[in-house]
């Protein structure tokens, strides 16, 4: 049985536990309203290019893939999916399915490899998805929202990837609408709704019920949610402020710290932790697990400095400590509105496929994090003037990388010459 969510946190008044446990659904259903005012339901959005400043549409969003991505209400039947065969081997490609607390299904190639398959997505709250190589996947709620990431490997490999990220084909039954919808508020400025952020709870719950698996609110959280008229706004403003608290305050419960970075302890989801998972809807809504690709963040450097472009940094790699992974590896900067930021030479990522890195003689690779341009760009990453966020994604990671055994080196301060 689900334990209750008051259980799993801190202790919590039922307004700041109906706050937290409601924050990823608030997050998926404005989302879903903000990417369908612009693209229809029941279709597959394909973005051409890989993400750039200018894109706003999520959190800390990878410059190595490209996205396609669809809303679907199961409610009117089942999914068809069709997955084209892979131009090689070593093609990179991931299909995920997202329902409206955030519980992920996965269609990959750690899974299928790369020759091609077929899959049917059908509404079935009483079964977890399984994630494995299964043909038939169960999603809990009737809202879905299917992603797709395609790699591009390189600029000129750009084409070649738009090919096959078109080949990816969702189709839903015939009488599933085709239709725009109105926005719902910003799903990044949650809280700055006020108290009726708990009537949009309820109205998300009606459309989208619980799962019976999933974490269930307690007796009063339940009856503030059924009836958010009924308690004095007092107490919702307060549990706004202490639930926004928690969420914002990336109070992650059994993250893992080590080199200065951090990063989830938790391979495969969030489980019945509903901080975790509102944490995580806040910071990367629609993000990977970390069995397919583990994310690492690092607010400060060695000497526990806060990122700032001013001060220039090296990632160093010895030859044998490179990121461990079947797949790729990337390290982005991201401002602290948690976006990408222009920079002189378009580069928002830097990993193992940038082309003319350059390694040292034994081997190892140093990378150098500034906001000023060095002479030699060809292992620079270039970050925004001011403080910032660095990520790095490390996916179809080995043992190591799941059990979060390995960590990316330490942020060391740029030597000076002389």
């Amino acid at each position: 049985m689900p334990k209750p969510a008051e259980s799993l946190a801190t202790a919590m008044t039922p307004a700041v536990e109906a706050y937290v446990w409601g924050f990823p659904l608030i997050s998926v259903q404005r989302t879903r309203a903000l990417f369908c005012s612009r693209a229809d339901t029941g279709v597959m959005n394909h973005i051409k290019d890989l993400a750039t400043p200018a894109d706003r549409g999520v959190v800390v969003p990878n410059n190595d893939t490209l996205y396609s991505s669809g809303w679907y209400d199961l409610g009117y039947g089942d999914l068809n999916i069709e997955v084209p065969p892979m131009d090689h081997p070593g093609r990179y490609w991931n299909l995920m399915i997202v329902d409206a607390y955030t519980h992920v299904a996965y269609v990959c190639r750690r899974h299928l490899g790369v020759g091609g398959t077929s899959v049917r997505v059908t509404f079935d709250p009483t079964t977890p998805a399984p994630n494995d190589d299964s043909r038939v996947i169960p999603i809990a709620t009737p809202t879905a929202w299917v992603i797709v990431r395609v790699l591009v490997e390189t600029a000129e490999d750009l084409a070649q990837a738009r090919k096959l990220q078109q080949a990816f084909v969702v189709t839903p039954p015939a009488d599933h609408p085709k239709a725009r919808t109105e926005r719902a508020g910003r799903p990044t400025a949650i809280a700055a709704t006020g108290v009726d952020i708990y009537h949009e709870i309820k109205r998300y719950t009606q459309m989208d019920p619980p799962a019976p698996w999933h974490p269930q609110l307690s007796a009063a959280a339940q009856a503030l949610v059924d009836n958010p008229a009924g308690v004095a706004t007092e107490a919702l403003e307060a549990g706004i402020e202490e639930g926004e608290k928690l969420v914002g305050g990336l109070n992650l419960q059994g993250s893992v710290k080590q080199n200065g970075w951090s990063t989830g302890r938790d391979a495969t989801g969030f489980g019945d932790d509903i901080l975790k998972r509102a944490v995580g809807a806040k910071f990367g809504l629609g993000g990977h697990q970390a069995i397919e690709n583990r994310s690492y963040t690092a607010q400060q450097d060695a000497e526990k400095a806060k990122l700032d472009g001013s001060r220039a940094l090296v990632l160093r790699f010895e030859k044998d400590a490179l990121p461990p992974c079947n797949a790729f590896w990337s390290l982005t900067a991201y401002g602290p509105d948690l976006y990408l930021v222009e920079n002189e030479i378009n580069r928002y990522s830097l990993g193992d496929r940038t082309p003319g890195l350059i390694y040292a003689p034994d081997g190892s690779l140093t990378v150098q994090l500034s906001a000023e341009r060095p002479t030699q760009v060809a292992n620079w990453l270039p970050v925004p003037p001011g403080p910032y966020l660095l990520g790095m994604r490390v996916y179809e990671g080995h043992a190591e990388v799941v059990a979060c055994e390995w960590f990316p080196p330490p942020l060391l301060p740029l030597p000076t010459a002389g």
